[in-house]
């Protein structure tokens, strides 16, 4: 479960890379489309006609964003009550509470700008919050029953 737990987490972290480059490519070619002399308006965008060669980097911000990370970092949730690591509840829990306001940021921005600003270094923070979730779990010892933790002992012990 340790295992699955920190490929869920590198999973997520992974997706906001991909994330940033989709919509960097997604700019990138709007801009282009702009130099060449095309205009982005309302009619374009509702024609949901090809509006140049980054338009692939909007639907991928969508998809990966509005899909596939929210379901990853819930997963990732789910199995943070069995991974036996310690701490792996806690910052599963964080990942997935920035993920979610990483969506709703993303559909607010829309209605108020501003909050892009917040997405963009929000998104960095899940990617810190799923990157420490999974080194956590690769290099952490497995949760000790709470009797050996009260007598003091220590699994790591080596015998003389």
């Amino acid at each position: 479960m340790r295992t699955l737990y920190s490929g869920l987490a590198w999973t997520v972290a992974g997706a906001v890379v991909i994330q940033a480059a989709a919509i960097a490519f997604a700019f990138g070619g709007m801009l282009n489309l702009v130099a060449e002399g095309g205009v982005v308006d309302t009619a374009l965008l509702e024609s949901f006609q090809a509006g140049g060669v980054g338009e692939l980097g909007f639907l991928i911000h969508g998809v990966v964003g509005g899909i596939l990370i929210p379901l990853v970092a819930l997963v990732l949730l789910v199995v943070s009550f069995f991974a036996g690591v310690r701490g792996a509840r806690l910052w599963a829990a964080m990942t997935f509470a920035l993920v979610v306001l990483q969506v709703t940021l993303g559909f607010s921005i829309t209605d108020v700008p501003y909050l892009g600003l917040i997405h963009g270094a929000n998104a960095l923070a899940v990617v810190a919050a799923a990157s420490i979730a999974a080194l956590r779990a690769g290099r952490a010892h497995p949760a000790q029953p709470a009797a050996t933790a009260a007598e003091g002992t220590r699994t790591d012990a080596v015998a003389a």
